[in-house]
């Protein structure tokens, strides 16, 4: 009796493995993701003084008016990025500007949209463009082709693609160099990696961005790998990524599972081993799945880090490209 009692149990485990491993190798196994990385940037206070005005220095009368008060200020405080007492100052200085000063009312405008742009407030950016006299500026315009990269990135990052599409147009008209580096940044920004490798062969820059992806791929975990790991020994795959606590976790858990329905099949208990082996199953196919997923998530933040680097080294995240600020 208890010999065909232990072939049951034998021939009950081989049924949960077999179904197990199928479901693990074929539909329960997630599909790769794109690549989603944040790649951000903000500029350190000295870059923005080192660079110029656009706009001619304040003449002598000019000085004297209150306006004129206001923007010194608002210059002062966007230098050192403290951009919301800046862009006070700035539309304090609309206000009391004459209306025929048409000139430095434009280079107020422009302020504030840079102000905005630098605080990461896109949508605020685009506001304050649309309801000005910029949106009828043209190349005469001091800081025209600074204005035109904040816009294309502004209704870029709000996914405005029509717009951005249009400025993307002016700039290549402008400038074909500048449409060239944000083609490029564009595509390794949103990890579109085939299409940014493309891109880098033709570019004069080809060599440092070729190393950062070198770095990149020499550094990259296999999902595929740590999905087949995991469900050779559950664990393996985390300890494949580093992981060596949440790989210690998963291999005692699921020991602990597959120890527990063994007993409970050996002792006759065959409901509670039923129910004790569908609890592991879900712990050893999540493993598997999740080990898959934390691969994706490392290589995601090796890529932001390393393309960050590049970025900045090579000067292509688009506040970067400015020639003048304040």
């Amino acid at each position: 009796m208890m010999i065909r009692t232990q072939q049951k149990v034998v021939r009950l485990l081989k049924v949960i493995i077999m179904v197990g491993l199928i479901a693990a190798f074929s539909g329960c196994q997630p599909t790769h993701r794109n690549m989603e990385p944040i790649i951000v940037y903000t500029p350190p206070p000295y870059q923005i003084k080192e660079l110029p005005s656009a706009f001619s220095p304040l003449t002598e009368e000019e000085s004297r008016q209150d306006w004129a008060k206001e923007l010194i200020l608002g210059d002062a405080f966007a230098k050192e990025l403290d951009l919301y007492r800046a862009i006070t100052c700035y539309k304090r200085a609309i206000i009391l500007i004459p209306s025929d000063s048409i000139e430095r009312r434009l280079q107020l405008d422009y302020n504030i949209i840079l102000s905005y742009y630098l605080g990461l407030k896109y949508q605020d950016a685009i506001n304050t463009f649309e309801e000005s006299e910029l949106a009828y500026a043209n190349p005469a315009f001091p800081a025209f082709n600074n204005l035109l990269i904040i816009l294309q990135d502004c209704y870029q990052q709000t996914d405005q693609k029509d717009k951005a599409d249009s400025l993307f147009e002016v700039i290549e008209k402008c400038s074909p160099e500048t449409a060239r580096d944000l083609t490029l940044f564009l595509h390794l920004k949103e990890g579109n990696i085939a299409d940014a490798q493309e891109e880098i062969c033709s570019h004069p820059l080809q060599e440092n961005f070729q190393l950062s992806f070198d770095r990149y791929y020499a550094g990259a975990k296999s999902p595929s790998k740590a999905r087949q790991l995991n469900a050779i020994l559950p664990g393996a795959g985390y300890y494949y990524l580093g992981q060596k606590k949440s790989a210690v976790t998963s291999f005692v858990i699921n020991a602990l599972f597959t120890a527990a329905a063994y007993q409970f099949f050996h002792r006759g208990y065959f409901a509670a081993g039923l129910i004790t082996t569908s609890l592991e199953a879900g712990w050893y196919l999540g493993g598997i799945n999740g080990a898959g997923i934390e691969a994706e998530e490392y290589n995601t933040r090796l890529y932001e880090g390393v393309i960050s680097e590049a970025l900045v080294k090579c000067k292509m995240f688009p506040v970067l490209m400015f020639e003048t600020a304040f």
